[in-house]
């Protein structure tokens, strides 16, 4: 089941947590095993965990907000 959800939004919202050091070591550490930035393991992990649990979430968007499915092509005809 790894790797099938993914987050693809454009990365535009800021989240700010206050965690125990000992998480931030392990969140690290686990990063580092993986080869991953600590965001992109937080990523990966709540992937997984809604995949396993069968949680939806919404479909990606494209810049400025809109639906990926709403995204306009501006090539010239």
């Amino acid at each position: 089941m790894r790797g099938k959800l993914k987050f693809n939004d454009v990365k535009s919202d800021t989240l700010n947590l206050r965690v125990a050091p000992s998480f931030k070591q392990a969140l690290k550490a686990a990063a580092d095993h993986e080869q991953r930035s600590m965001v992109n393991m937080l990523e990966v992990l709540v992937a997984e965990y809604c995949e396993s649990h069968r949680i939806s979430f919404p479909a990606p968007t494209a810049a400025l907000g809109k639906p990926a499915s709403e995204k306009t092509n501006k090539t010239a005809a």
